[in-house]
């Protein structure tokens, strides 16, 4: 399952929880699609609950390829910065991905949801757009406990 919370609009924040179904990895491709759309600088904030969620469905990357491919420019010049939460587990091989290298923009893999969250609070300071740290945690705290 995945939920998405954007009242701290330009940042999204997005929950996942078990693994994903085929429709599932189309629907976020879609959400993602339509904040490009926008046109707006944002940032993203993924927290990964759990192992499963971690994982694509049979054939998910071959179309995550293709998606990435056709976005990747917009994605370059909207998105500020990507944070992505990690059970600790999966924090080394999860940390291994250049997700700065495979999305062109500001990436970073963390096992803490505070540190993720103050690490694009400082990167959405420096482009003039402060978040408000306590609110965006209270939002994690609700979207990522819900299921």
């Amino acid at each position: 399952m995945i939920r998405h919370d954007l009242t701290h609009w330009p940042l999204v924040l997005s929950a996942m929880h078990g693994s994903m179904s085929p429709e599932e990895q189309l629907g976020f491709f879609s959400d993602w699609t339509a904040w490009l759309d926008r046109g707006e600088a944002f940032a993203t904030l993924r927290v990964f609950t759990d192992m499963d969620a971690l994982r694509r469905p049979e054939g998910g990357a071959r179309e995550a390829k293709a998606w990435l491919q056709f976005n990747g420019e917009r994605i370059r010049q909207l998105v500020i910065g990507m944070a992505t939460v990690v059970p600790t587990a999966a924090l080394e091989e999860t940390s291994r991905i250049n997700a700065e290298k495979l999305f062109g923009v500001p990436a970073r893999t963390f096992d803490d949801v505070n540190e993720a969250t103050l690490w694009l609070a400082s990167l959405s300071a420096s482009r003039g757009r402060p978040l408000t740290v306590g609110h965006v945690l209270r939002s994690l705290g609700t979207i990522c406990k819900s299921r």
